[in-house]
């Protein structure tokens, strides 16, 4: 990855993400704001194995929607939850293991 500047900006300060699409924000793990140029992905083509793991994920997103769609199953996650996590997160992740042990 290029850097293209670290920022001392207070304005920055904690804010992450992309400006749209040709800036990058990204907070480095010494808490430094760093500003890079967003990646050029158009010659880029996805191996097979991103692929299958792309549709794994799309599959483990509906079951897990239709799942949680009952009271007693998103009750049962969400008592297994900790901190931060959701009950979804929680239910993609057993299916992704499941699926890709």
């Amino acid at each position: 990855m290029i850097v293209m500047a670290i920022s001392k900006e207070p304005n920055l300060t904690g804010f992450r993400g992309t400006i749209e699409k040709t800036v990058v924000v990204r907070i480095d793990p010494w808490g430094r704001t760093i500003l890079s140029a967003y990646p050029d992905m158009t010659n880029i083509k996805p191996t097979t194995a991103q692929k299958q793991q792309r549709l794994n994920f799309k599959e483990a997103q509906a079951i897990a929607l239709n799942m949680l769609s009952d009271p007693a199953i998103k009750a049962f996650y969400k008592e297994r939850c900790k901190g931060a996590q959701r009950p979804h997160n929680i239910l993609i992740s057993e299916l992704l293991k499941k699926n890709n042990p």
